[in-house]
């Protein structure tokens, strides 16, 4: 199944005793850096280390203290400082924020880096970006693919469900994904390959095929799930960019994420908020008008300047440029291909059921967004990346207010459906 991609990841180990054949990989460096934080450590870094002690391997060794570890800045310079010019490979021992920080270090040091995977929580173990925090935004900054995936689902079952239940939103984010890529295709001519759109594709089936399997913890089903998150990360290393598994869902859900930051409140799991705002995004793919309304010069107005600071805060400052608005004749001739599009998209409870199955949580209440900050990532998230998705395209329509008017009624967040 792996092969065709050696020339991004030589080595892709998912299923049972994964973290023994890790060790013995490991053992092939000269002095290896073991990276984990105190909950995966427990999980499979202290069993590492003790595989690697059998093994008579010298190693360093950095546990990060937090038990909500942030891909930051500190974070990111606390690994440098644990980092030595001996260590020849680095592992990181986690899920998403472990195995991004590990991959930025290693991209700029030179070093390999291999992922021991503890959650199927997220699907960025394969891709070659790491998603960061800095100056208080969100970016993923080209990094490289890691030269090992060790993924032992022994492990990963035991995840706690909340993580299970993260990795599930997210690859069902790559239904809103998908369809934003196609609608940028349509109308800027975005190229979007037909063998990666069909990774993701399957990725997406793999995972609503087994959500019954993984709320059971069932191995069959997790090690599935977990193929289906390093196929995801595969299709964005062959991209290039992760477009193909990131549109107004990530969008909306790293804006929530930034402000939390901002506002000093605890994280919630990346695809936990993916998974909410896909449920939003599916509807309003299917709440379209059947024919674009030609908007006024107000609605065609760049909305910037203080109502963007407000939005974002401190981090308004890194934001640069205006979001690209296209020409209303080009989006008008093309409005039936957009309306196909909307079709094709599922509707949200297809999202929704597998999800429930999980315990996930299926509103913005449920992971802490209360209505000004629900409406604010509708209207603003698109100012982060100009990406052109579902959110470039209400606005340039001068929908976007509408669109986060139906999803905040009775002065609470609820879903659009």
């Amino acid at each position: 199944m792996w092969e065709q991609y050696k020339h991004l990841i030589s080595v892709i180990d998912v299923g049972g005793g994964a973290l023994a054949r890790a060790a013995q990989w490991a053992a092939g460096y000269q002095r290896p850096l073991i990276v984990s934080d105190v909950n995966t450590h427990k999980a499979a870094g202290e069993a590492l280390c003790a595989l690697l002690d059998g093994a008579g391997a010298r190693y360093d060794a950095l546990i990060y203290p937090d038990d909500l570890l942030t891909a930051d800045e500190a974070a990111a310079g606390r690994l440098l400082a644990a980092y030595a010019p001996h260590n020849d490979v680095v592992l990181g021992v986690g899920s998403g924020t472990i195995s991004d920080l590990c991959k930025f270090l290693c991209f700029r040091a030179g070093r390999p880096c291999a992922a021991i995977g503890t959650a199927p929580s997220m699907d960025g173990y394969a891709s070659a970006g790491a998603a960061m925090t800095i100056d208080g935004v969100k970016v993923t900054p080209r990094t490289q693919c890691p030269e090992a995936i060790f993924c032992d689902v022994d492990i990963m079952k035991n995840a706690p469900m909340p993580m299970l239940a993260a990795g599930l939103g997210d690859v069902l984010g790559k239904l809103s994904a998908l369809a934003d890529w196609r609608l940028s295709h349509l109308l800027t001519g975005e190229p979007m390959p037909g063998d990666i759109a069909a990774l993701v594709s399957d990725a997406v089936k793999r995972c609503m095929d087994n959500a019954g399997g993984l709320a059971a913890r069932r191995a069959d089903a997790v090690k599935s799930v977990a193929e289906a998150l390093i196929l995801s990360g595969i299709a964005m290393s062959l991209y290039g960019d992760s477009r193909p598994a990131s549109g107004t869902e990530h969008h909306i859900s790293h804006f929530w994420e930034m402000r939390f930051i901002a506002e000093g409140k605890p994280p919630v799991l990346h695809g936990l908020k993916v998974g909410v705002a896909t449920l939003l995004a599916l509807d309003m793919w299917k709440t379209l008008p059947a024919a674009p309304p030609r908007p006024d010069a107000g609605a065609m107005a760049y909305r910037g300047g203080e109502a963007l600071r407000r939005a974002y805060g401190a981090a308004a400052a890194a934001l640069s440029g205006e979001n690209p608005i296209l020409p209303f004749e080009r989006v008008l001739e093309n409005w039936d291909g957009v309306m196909e599009i909307a079709r094709a998209v599922p509707a949200p409870e297809t999202a929704a059921g597998p999800m429930r199955t999980l315990g996930a949580p299926l509103t913005p209440g449920g992971i802490g967004v209360g209505p000004e900050l629900l409406a604010d990532g509708i209207l603003f998230a698109r100012e982060r990346k100009k990406t052109y998705t579902l959110l470039q395209l209400l606005g340039g329509l001068g929908l976007l207010e509408q669109a986060a008017a139906r999803c905040v009624k009775n002065g609470g967040a609820v879903l659009c459906f």
